[in-house]
């Protein structure tokens, strides 16, 4: 009686720590930001990750983004809401700390894939759309990787970025600008990583926690799926890994 009470126990043990890994993941050909892309034939854009969230049910478990898409049409900026879409789940691990960020854009024929802050890829620093002034304090507390300057970003009332700035009045700091350019050459996303090891962008940072507050609240009331987020990308990528090892082997015999 006492054994199979404990292999009862093993059993209920073991399916329990299974959880979501026997379940199937929603995957799609060509995720939706590379068809925005796509659908806009020449005007510069930046898609924004507005939004972002898991669903789970019995057997599938799906990965969603919501997209802002900022376009420029005759020196105008137009802001377009889109619909929950379905991404691919290793798309969505390498977005997960994006939130509110720029995550592809096309600006001046160039396209980047890198996520960054709003604007700092062709507003912020651009003579075009304003200037710097200096300010005796830059009250990010940004770690500086270069030379410290005390500059805040005034957006001119013709630029097109004004009424975004309007909507968000965020302050740009030079300091702030300066560390991303220094990420940006060497091809890696910068959040801003303040003195006191916070964050300034993206969904770490205290600011998109007071202004998305219902991605925060989803997001902790689901908490087992986004622990077992990186879990589960790893058992997929071992498992194609697995599968192209197999076909090449097979290949191999039949040559």
């Amino acid at each position: 009686m006492t054994k199979h009470i404990l292999y009862t126990t093993i059993i209920s043990i073991l399916f329990l720590s299974c959880g979501s890994s026997d379940k199937e993941v929603k995957t799609i050909t060509i995720e939706p930001s590379q068809a925005i892309l796509k659908s806009i034939a020449s005007n510069d854009f930046s898609i924004v990750l507005d939004d972002m969230k898991i669903d789970e049910t019995e057997n599938l478990i799906v990965h969603k983004h919501k997209y802002k898409v900022l376009e420029l049409k005759n020196d105008s900026l137009h802001s377009t809401d889109k619909d929950w879409s379905v991404v691919n789940q290793s798309f969505f691990l390498n977005h997960k700390n994006d939130l509110g960020m720029e995550i592809l854009s096309r600006h001046s024929g160039k396209v980047s894939t890198l996520a960054q802050p709003v604007g700092y890829g062709w507003a912020i620093g651009n003579s075009a759309h304003g200037e710097w002034e200096e300010t005796s304090t830059d009250s990010t507390n940004t770690k500086s990787h270069g030379t410290s300057s005390h500059g805040r970003w005034r957006t001119h009332s013709t630029s097109p970025f004004f009424w975004l700035w309007l909507g968000s009045r965020r302050s740009f700091f030079r300091n702030d600008y300066n560390n991303y350019r220094t990420y940006n050459t060497t091809g890696r996303s910068y959040y801003g990583q303040n003195n006191n090891n916070t964050y300034t962008h993206g969904t770490r940072s205290s600011y998109q926690k007071k202004s998305r507050p219902s991605f925060f609240t989803r997001k902790s009331q689901n908490s087992t799926s986004w622990n077992n987020l990186e879990k589960r990308t790893s058992r997929s990528s071992s498992r194609y890994k697995s599968g192209s090892s197999t076909r090449s082997r097979s290949g191999g015999i039949g040559k």
